[in-house]
């Protein structure tokens, strides 16, 4: 091999992994990378070659913790993709002179990888479980937040929530377009409020069995109340819960609508 393919070889840009195969609004389902730090940093320091903002981000690769490089070349993909809808959000729209979107979020991603890496391991699964738009609208008004100063702060809850994003994607985006973007802000909204401070990490934990046990329902639309359980009493939710499956399926048996936070939080008589 010549010096010359070698070094072509090695500033190759994979394959965008967002264009080509048509993919469905709202509820999406993609792989999470398998690239090698290599094939990442090969293929970053390709795009650098071309964009002036991508080759300052490149220069601080070696500073960034390598589980998210894949999340950063996810960015510099999207920032490449056109949705052909009246709501196509442009991640490499001009924000000041020579500074795009793309250019602030990549700049701040080492340092980010350090200091608040679940908010970069949440946007990961946002992207891998959403569509294209969702997960551009997600990113945006995600690093809208001083995300450094915050730190780790919310660590714990955000770990909850990152397993909770395919069924809040279901919840929110699974109703079509709507050429808006309402069901994006109802997505973000949900994890924004659900990754608050007073948001107990151990409540978010029931907050998610919970949803799994009312899907079950066939014949009634349980009643949940986010901030209710997110702040209430741990133990004595955690007791309630050993009943809930039973209580669900009585009630779904009977066509009654149950208010699962009132339940859990108060134990009320739910045959009044």
């Amino acid at each position: 091999m010549t010096f010359l393919s070698k070094l072509a070889q090695e500033t190759k840009k994979l394959p965008n992994r967002f264009v080509g195969d048509w993919k469905s609004i709202g509820v999406t389902k993609s792989s999470p990378r398998t690239n090698t730090v290599e094939e990442l940093t090969n293929s970053i320091n390709a795009y650098a070659k071309e964009n002036p903002e991508i080759a300052e981000f490149a220069k601080n690769l070696e500073k960034m913790d390598k589980k998210h490089l894949g999340l950063a070349h996810d960015i510099i993909d999207l920032a490449n993709t056109t949705e052909l809808l009246p709501t196509n959000i442009n991640l490499k729209k001009e924000i000041a002179p020579n500074k795009t979107i793309l250019g602030e979020i990549l700049n701040r991603l080492p340092n980010l990888s350090h200091k608040n890496p679940e908010a970069l391991n949440l946007t990961e699964e946002v992207i891998n479980n959403t569509d294209n738009q969702n997960s551009k609208y997600f990113i945006c008004n995600l690093f809208n937040f001083d995300l450094e100063k915050m730190g780790n702060s919310l660590a714990e809850q955000m770990k909850v929530v990152k397993e909770m994003i395919p069924t809040i994607a279901e919840g929110t985006l699974d109703k079509g377009y709507k050429m808006d973007f309402e069901a994006n802000n109802n997505f973000f909204q949900i994890i924004k409020r659900l990754c608050s401070s007073d948001m107990k990490p151990e409540n978010l934990k029931i907050l998610n069995k919970i949803t799994k046990l009312t899907d079950e329902c066939k014949n009634t639309a349980p009643i949940i109340t986010v901030d209710t359980i997110g702040t209430g009493n741990t133990s004595v939710m955690r007791k309630n819960l050993e009943v809930l499956p039973q209580v669900l399926k009585n009630a779904d048996v009977q066509n009654k609508t149950i208010d699962v936070s009132e339940f859990l939080t108060k134990n009320i008589n739910l045959d009044k």
